[in-house]
């Protein structure tokens, strides 16, 4: 930097390199903040630099203040001779060039990074544990998880002897004693859900996925793992098992009994009801009927139990209710799609609104868990997910068997499995969760089916274009986890549809769904779809719009959401944020002006670039519930009245 030498010219270039840094830090800080609301980390040299820059802006203020002080003395004639207004211009040549370093310096991208995900470490209960017994399973498994030629660790017992609590435990144990770098809990049931697994490690891995297939996330866990310290040998370092090892060497005959019952909690109760307080020989009878009789009659019996529950439930739409939920086949059920298939399906008499559908949802789901036939979801096997709602295995299998028998229900086989038969004309409700399917029939007749449920993760799995010719009362279809170039022409004879959900797909022409006059709810959730088409507006009919986690949506077409007159709820968070901010246009995207024409509008979750946009009256035409996210990827304000499911 050069200045001619004048004692005015070196205050005037410090004042401004001061307030270029001034504004540079400000700039800087306000991004820092946004990176925090976000939970992301601020990396070290930027909280130095903003506390160098902040240090220098100080004294650059003082030194200019003590300046203007000496101009006011100047007045009264005591002002500094030559040879000290020297030397204050060479500091104050000095700060300058120390300020305008810093301000070169200032440019940092980026300035934050995601941490780690932490999972939540249960706290211990085994210091108030009574039986000494289960202290000396815990150090069993500690020991083993200390030897290196171990990479594998089974637990089996019957269900409620604490193979949970013992596997939170060595959890809390293995990350204090640092015992691996890294650490995981996941949750595994008989179906496992190998995507949700997949990302669940990942989190705590901070892996994130640059490929969708399977096999490929695999391998890339493969490859994150590999590059760990410890144990290296182990890409799985940690693996709790927590229904029963099958290749494991049989424990004494109270274990195998409990391997025989298959480690199910009411198959076990039947069990232990029966050799309660009874000799050696009743055990050994009991090993040997269970072998001879392949579970038959214990199953059965088990099934006896809750089908007597199910009996007791009090009314036929709770019981259909019961019976929908097992036939998702998921671990963790999403409340919002049960809501949808309700709606679809008009299970509810009586019922006409979202809001009135909603409510029965949750009451009806507080009436399953009171029975036991439901319970709370959670993930990592011990934290709540809000949302969802879980049905244990043998209660699912439960619920399937009254399906296929009172409903006509048909279940393919679960969890990757190859499906060996395909419904019959009697069918009724159809569910096909993650089966190996390698082509789906053409012309298939179906004619009394009302729902079709199919999850895949082969997102190259076709839909033939005359699929829907022969099941055309259906009135729910979901397809969760496929490709469409375009949707099947056949989709329009669906003339009795009321809810369409395809769920993380990847859609490109969907623009037939225009015709599909009478659907209530439509749902493109966690899929990749860029364009919604102009023919939306044509269902007048909708109630529930779902287009959430739809990243990669940027086009409603201008003054489409306005015609859909009936909509009660619209879900848009993590989505669309391209609103116009004029008026309803006939050309462009949509505005948010479009939404106060939506007089039966109650729920409502959006993300937008600015508050002033927002539109002055949309609170006041009967919103109960929203969640509005404000700022690029909806990382800055949010303003909510806690909304629904």
């Amino acid at each position: 930097m050069s200045h001619p030498f004048t004692y005015k010219s070196k205050f005037e270039t410090l004042h401004h390199e001061a307030e270029q840094l001034m504004n540079k830090r400000l700039k800087l800080q306000q991004s820092v903040d946004e990176a925090k609301r976000k939970g992301e980390e601020i990396y070290e040299s930027v909280d130095k630099w903003l506390i160098e820059a902040g240090k220098a802006i100080e004294e650059a203020d003082e030194f200019i203040q003590g300046e203007e002080q000496a101009k006011k003395r100047c007045f009264v004639g005591l002002c500094p001779d030559l040879k000290t207004r020297y030397l204050l211009s060479k500091k104050a040549e000095k700060k300058a060039l120390a300020i305008d370093k810093l301000v070169n310096e200032g440019d940092h991208d980026p300035i934050s990074f995601r941490p780690r995900i932490l999972q939540i470490v249960a706290s211990s209960v085994y210091h108030r544990e009574a039986l000494n017994s289960r202290v000396l399973f815990l150090k069993q498994v500690m020991d083993a998880l200390r030897d290196p030629n171990l990479n594998k660790i089974g637990v089996h017992g019957m269900g409620g002897v604490g193979k949970t609590t013992l596997a939170k435990e060595v959890h809390r144990q293995a990350i204090e004693e640092k015992l691996f770098d890294e650490v995981v809990m996941v949750a595994v049931n008989q179906t496992p859900e190998l995507r949700r697994i997949q990302s669940e490690v990942a989190d705590v891995l901070g892996l994130t996925f640059d490929v969708e297939g399977i096999p490929g996330r695999a391998n890339r866990l493969y490859e994150r793992l590999k590059k760990e310290k410890k144990d290296k040998e182990a890409w799985s370092l940690f693996e709790m098992t927590l229904a029963d090892a099958k290749d494991s060497e049989l424990p004494p005959i109270a274990t195998e009994v409990a391997k025989k019952c298959a480690g199910l909690p009411l198959l076990l109760l039947t069990v232990a009801t029966d050799l309660r307080n009874r000799e050696s020989y009743a055990w050994n009878d009991k090993l040997k009927q269970l072998s001879v009789f392949d579970n038959e009659e214990i199953y059965a019996k088990v099934h006896s139990v809750l089908e007597s529950s199910y009996n007791d439930l009090p009314g036929n739409e709770v019981k259909s209710f019961f019976l929908l939920c097992g036939l998702l086949g998921l671990s963790n059920i999403p409340i919002r799609s049960l809501l949808k298939y309700v709606m679809g399906l008009s299970l509810f008499k009586h019922i006409s609104t979202v809001k009135e559908a909603r409510n029965k949802v949750y009451t009806l789901i507080d009436t399953l868990k009171a029975k036991c036939l439901l319970i709370d979801a959670d993930k990592y096997g011990f934290v709540k997910m809000h949302g969802f709602v879980k049905m244990h295995d043998v209660v699912r299998d439960t619920a399937l068997l009254i399906a296929s028998r009172e409903q006509h229900a048909f279940i393919g086989t679960r969890s990757g499995s190859e499906l060996m038969k395909w419904p019959n004309k009697d069918s009724t409700r159809i569910s096909l969760p993650y089966c190996d399917i390698e082509d789906l029939p053409e012309g298939w007749e179906c004619p009394k089916a009302e729902l079709l449920l199919l999850f895949t993760e082969v997102l190259s799995l076709g839909i033939p274009d005359l699929f829907f010719k022969g099941i055309r009362n259906l009135e729910v279809v979901d397809f969760t986890g496929m490709r469409f170039v375009s949707l099947p022409s056949s989709l329009a004879f669906l003339s009795n549809l009321h809810s369409l959900c395809l769920h993380r797909c990847q859609l490109d022409d969907i623009a037939i769904i225009g015709d599909l006059k009478q659907l209530r709810v439509l749902s493109f959730a966690n899929s990749y779809i860029v364009e919604l088409p102009r023919q939306i507006e044509e269902l007048t009919r909708l109630k529930l719009l779902d287009v959430s986690d739809c990243s990669k949506l940027k086009m409603i077409p201008a003054s489409a959401l306005s015609k859909l007159s009936q909509l009660e709820a619209l879900y848009m968070s993590n989505s669309f944020d391209q609103w116009e901010a004029d008026g309803i246009r006939n050309q462009g995207n949509a505005s948010l002006a479009e939404l106060e024409y939506l007089s039966h509008l109650m729920t409502l979750e959006i993300q937008i670039l600015d508050a002033k946009i927002l539109p002055k009256h949309l609170f006041s035409n009967g919103l109960q519930s929203y969640r509005i996210l404000i700022g690029m990827d909806g990382t800055g304000m949010e303003i909510m009245k806690p909304p629904e499911c």
